[in-house]
């Protein structure tokens, strides 16, 4: 995550703007909520179903609303001081793995149980029904841990083991299939409640040339795994089978991240690339590379918005690349991806969580947060 900035404690509140006429191809500030400093600045946050988190490094979580900003609960997490791993949102839960336990919050943020481990956790977690999955480390190796939250005494429903290697990606969830992998490049698909192998590649299990340490990620198109091989593969996620691959010639250790139309892959000092989900070659070359782009913040149907190194935010044409209209401000520090629409949430130096909307279309009336880049503006697309 980048949090990238040095805060204080001390935190002035930006005030109530005046509404005006929003030009097309800027943004408008949606809404703004104001954290208190006492537990120090927001240096993480998530989005997670229709809620955002805030995480402090005292281990604090500010749970907001995602429509609105409205801060529903606030809830310091014991053991969040020393290790606190993203939120898992279930139907009734939020779920927040610590190093060695999993503190289980109703929907209300009422806590419902801490639930103590026999093991340590390594790998951040997802989750589907009433179970929470990750990577957990044991002597021997590390295994993919199965947790059902409902369990007041169990500390683990069933246990995948890898032996010799450890699980520090994080797994992913599609139906009713979780699929993980390992530093010695295994990766595995199994039945989310029985364990019971799923693919019919040879020993149900595709194989990298290196470790896989960047977290997976799954939807209906595929699994995709990148890899310190130099490699990002798209698997089919019923039988492990390679749809297509792209080879970086950079050891692979962000996760890509999945959008409607395409796959995002930062590659380290290439840049971002974005490659089509559907049709293309096997051997698939990216649409177009844009060296100072960082971190995909979201994604509507004609732009997706990334963070650049010097921390501006652009809209860039999702077709070729190129930068359409870029931020005014450097005061958003924390950023978040959010693949579910165009908003962009992000915290300011003034530990202000904003929600920021692109704005498409002319008429709309608020506060302009962005203004459209300049005709020379630095960031260039590679076209393929």
């Amino acid at each position: 995550m980048l949090a990238g900035c040095t805060h204080v404690n001390e935190f002035k509140d930006e005030g109530v703007p005046t509404p005006a006429p929003v030009p097309i191809n800027s943004f408008q500030l949606q809404w703004s909520a104001i954290l208190e400093g006492v537990h120090g600045p927001i240096t993480r946050i998530y989005a997670r179903d229709t809620l955002i988190f805030g995480y402090t490094d005292d281990g604090t979580s500010y749970v907001i609303d995602r429509p609105t900003g409205t801060i529903l609960h606030v809830e310091t997490i014991r053991h969040g001081n020393e290790a606190l791993h993203p939120p898992v949102v279930l139907k009734d839960f939020i779920v927040y793995p610590t190093n060695v336990s999993l503190e289980i919050y109703d929907r209300k943020g009422n806590l419902s149980r801490s639930k103590n481990l026999g093991y340590s956790i390594r790998s951040d977690a997802v989750g589907s029904k009433s179970y929470v999955y990750l990577g957990a480390d044991y002597m021997g190796g590390g295994r993919l841990m199965a947790i059902d939250v409902n369990s007041e005494y169990l500390d683990h429903r069933w246990a995948l083991m890898f032996p010799g290697s450890a699980v520090s990606a994080a797994p992913a969830v599609m139906g009713d299939i979780v699929y993980a992998a390992a530093e010695n490049g295994k990766i595995v698909a199994v039945a989310y409640d029985t364990r019971e192998p799923v693919w019919t590649v040879e020993g149900g299990t595709f194989q990298t040339y290196g470790a896989v340490v960047a977290d997976l990620a799954a939807d209906e198109s595929g699994v995709y795994a990148a890899s310190t091989d130099t490699k990002l593969v798209a698997l089919n996620r019923n039988n492990g089978k390679v749809k297509w691959q792209y080879t970086s010639n950079v050891e692979l250790r962000d996760a890509p991240v999945l959008t409607k139309d395409f796959v995002f892959q930062n590659v380290l000092g290439v840049g971002l690339a974005a490659l089509d989900k559907g049709a293309g070659a096997y051997n698939r070359s990216p649409r177009w590379i844009v060296p100072d782009a960082v971190k995909v913040l979201s994604e509507d149907e004609k732009y997706v918005y990334v963070l650049r190194t010097d921390r501006a935010v652009v809209a860039l044409d999702k077709q070729n690349g190129k930068p359409v209209f870029t931020s005014n401000r450097h005061d958003l520090v924390t950023f978040t991806t959010n693949t579910r629409d165009g908003f962009i949430f992000a915290t300011t130096t003034a530990n202000r969580m904003v929600a920021l909307a692109p704005v498409l279309k002319p008429g709309v009336v608020g506060e302009q947060a962005w203004t459209p880049v300049a005709p020379t503006g630095t960031l260039l697309a590679m076209g393929r």
